[in-house]
């Protein structure tokens, strides 16, 4: 029988359908491969970074301002977690909260709290709110859902570029 799809790709194209209608959680909150996968394009295609946002790091921040062609001071203000594609709706965070616990005896809450995650909406992967990328976007995070039914949301007003105009 020509035409028939196998059974795993029937369930692969639903589970990409179920993604983007917003019934379903992206295959990157609860698996870890597919996860680190997509975080290492991230790195690769856009120089996701830096790698401890907790240390000064000015080697990566030179970088990436001179991509944006904007200081350091200027690029450290574009941060994930005021990108528009960075997503933080309850929803969302309840996925990253479900991958997390699966298998793993730990609080997920304390992970998500530590690393303020969210999940990122160009990359497909749980990303680090203090990190950055080429890719990064004006106008997020996304904390709630739009009222028309599906996962698409509205950013939170914060906007790194107006104050990074202000400074």
């Amino acid at each position: 029988m020509s035409g028939l799809l196998e059974p795993s790709v029937k369930i692969e194209i639903e589970i990409q359908s179920q993604e983007k209608s917003g019934e379903a959680c992206p295959v990157a909150t609860g698996d870890v491969q597919v996860n680190l996968e997509n975080r290492q394009k991230a790195i690769d295609k856009a120089n996701y970074g830096p790698m401890n946002p907790n240390e000064a790091s000015m080697d990566y921040w030179r970088e990436i301002s001179k991509a944006w062609r904007i200081s350091p001071a200027q690029a450290k203000k574009s941060r994930c977690g005021n990108c528009a594609a960075f997503i933080q709706t309850p929803k969302m965070l309840a996925c990253i909260e479900s991958g997390l616990e699966m298998g793993e005896e730990m609080d997920a809450w304390e992970v998500i709290e530590a690393g303020d995650l969210g999940y990122c909406e160009v990359f497909d992967f749980k990303c680090a709110s203090k990190r950055t990328c080429e890719a990064w976007i004006s106008g997020g995070p996304i904390t709630q859902e739009k009222d028309n039914g599906n996962d698409e949301s509205t950013g939170s007003g914060d906007d790194a570029e107006a104050d990074a105009e202000e400074a």
